[in-house]
């Protein structure tokens, strides 16, 4: 379960700013666990692509991420923790601002050494379901210097520090965002909460 006072402290920026950083979501021990899984599955990433449908191509000059999707209704047993966390978010804001949230999507993502997401929005021209981004942070080591960084263009333009553990939630509509390119392996859980059913 997440920190009660943690969790409230996410659910009221959200409904005054749109957006939540928290730090220390996840332990040590979590983060020894997930980090295992990563290196055991790494075989199993694929390069990320961008469009939808038809539309999808691989865009190096647009993102650089391998990703590996996460079946949140059957997930390895290391993400039950997150998953259960996301369940407590989706709840609490379901209830205080009418989300709308259902299902959610979320796959895990590598960054290799000097690449970056462009500047996006997380939702289709064609599909506005995705109501609530997140991003839990799960590489080992981070220091001021080694880049990476979620860029949120709010009402001014916010750099989130992607500390080890640490989870960033954003309201999906209109909060345009990048990944800053960094030196070293940027890691991460990355989903979306949808307000329709999708599995």
């Amino acid at each position: 379960m997440m920190n009660a006072n943690m969790l409230d402290h996410l659910i009221r920026d959200i409904k005054e700013k749109g957006w939540s950083f928290r730090e220390n979501i996840l332990t040590p021990h979590d983060m020894s666990l997930i980090t295992s899984f990563f290196e055991h599955h790494r075989g199993e990433f694929v390069p990320a692509q961008v469009g939808k449908g038809l539309a999808r191509q691989r865009r190096e000059d647009v993102r650089g991420d391998h990703t590996f999707w996460i079946d949140p209704l059957n997930p390895p047993e290391e993400f039950r923790k997150i998953l259960d966390m996301l369940g407590e978010i989706r709840t609490s804001l379901n209830r205080e601002i009418f989300l709308g949230a259902q299902e959610y999507e979320c796959h895990l993502a590598y960054y290799p050494e000097g690449s970056f997401y462009k500047k996006h929005i997380d939702r289709f021209e064609n599909d506005s379901s995705r109501v609530l981004s997140f991003v839990f942070y799960l590489h080992p080591e981070w220091k001021d210097g080694d880049g990476g960084e979620l860029v949120l263009y709010a009402e001014k333009e916010i750099a989130v520090r992607p500390f080890p553990g640490s989870l960033i939630v954003f309201l999906s509509d209109g909060l345009p965002h990048e990944v800053k390119a960094g030196t070293f392996e940027r890691r991460s859980f990355t989903g979306w909460m949808h307000s329709k059913i999708i599995y």
